[in-house]
């Protein structure tokens, strides 16, 4: 038979859940045992998916994992390509990431043992896929290259309200808040599926300074910032995947937030899987000047708990459009 190439490059016709490979229970077992000793997650032989592939189309009602749709597939269908290969921005890097944990030396060293020629075949070649799109890559004319579309991701954001009755110094806090949270996700010139990226990572990371705003508790110790303890951190039910949140608080100190983790003890605060645990750690928020200093988290602060007394839960709607009405009179 031959091979399936997905749009980011997985070999969908050798994968073990691909429909022709999953018909037994032993079919079933195997691929469950041998993806979680591989990657480390474990779907049970159950609750498998007799996957129909990348490339049936969505009018067939193909079954997939993913109900709502990879993004990467839709980013190629956008830009009418065959596969990320066929683009002129590959290898974008949304495509890298996605194969990034395909590894075969990197999974042999968490084993501490070889990888056997068989299992390499099975459970690792096929989701090798910036190897496959190289390969098809460099079988490509100049002509074949589809130049890819680039787009905008512009939150909606209010104006910040003009004839404020506040002091300066806090006024000019809120404009840097005003500020900080108009630009996070903000992009322009990208890839579909950076845009929806960034839209993801954009709500993640106003949920995560929510939460500042809200629970946090001023501290003086050193510079002034926003102390979060684990237990409070993880009751607002936030992603707590560690590896994800370093990403959000990378794109946060771009911008001058600096959300620092702090271990409290040497072990033990991390899951197997990467997951925060729920004590052993705190975080820190602190604003340079860049992002209004002082006066601008004391404004954080107090816009975000204005908001939850005023509106409760749906606070929060008015926190991601930014809108700071609730300081003029009357409001």
């Amino acid at each position: 038979m031959s091979d399936i190439i997905a749009k980011c490059g997985f070999d969908c016709r050798r994968c073990a859940s691909y429909k022709e490979n999953l018909r037994t229970k032993a079919d079933r077992m195997k691929c469950s045992d041998g993806w979680h000793r591989h990657f480390a997650f474990r779907i049970t032989a159950e609750k498998l998916v007799r996957c129909d592939g990348c490339l049936v189309s969505p009018d067939r009602n193909p079954v997939r994992y993913l109900k709502t749709g990879c993004r990467i597939r839709r980013c190629a269908e956008k830009n009418s390509i065959e596969n990320c290969a066929y683009c002129s921005s590959y290898p974008c890097q949304d495509v890298k990431a996605h194969s990034a944990y395909i590894d075969r030396e990197k999974i042999a060293a968490r084993l501490g043992a070889p990888i056997p020629e068989v299992d390499y075949r099975t459970f690792i070649e096929p989701y090798e896929g910036l190897k496959h799109l190289d390969r098809i890559r460099r079988s490509l004319c100049p002509k074949d290259i589809v130049k890819a579309d680039k787009v905008s991701i512009m939150p909606r954001i209010a104006e910040f309200p003009d004839n404020l009755r506040l002091a300066e110094k806090e006024a000019s806090g809120l404009r840097a808040v005003h500020r900080l949270l108009a630009k996070v996700g903000s992009a322009k010139g990208i890839s579909y599926v950076r845009q929806e990226v960034l839209t993801k990572t954009r709500l993640h990371i106003l949920k995560i300074l929510w939460a500042f705003g809200l629970k946090g508790s001023l501290e003086k110790k050193g510079r002034l910032h926003l102390g979060l303890d684990s237990e409070t951190y993880l009751a607002q039910k936030i992603n707590s995947d560690f590896a994800k949140l370093k990403g959000y608080f990378e794109v946060l100190k771009k911008h001058g937030a600096i959300c620092k983790h702090v271990a409290l003890k040497k072990e033990g605060w991390l899951t197997p899987k990467g997951g925060l645990r729920k004590d052993g750690w705190q975080f820190e928020l602190y604003f340079s000047e860049k992002a209004g200093g002082p006066p601008a988290l004391k404004a954080l602060q107090k816009y975000v708990r204005l908001l939850e007394k005023k509106h409760g839960r749906n606070g929060f709607k008015y926190f991601a459009r930014v809108d700071m009405r609730i300081f003029l009179a009357g409001e």
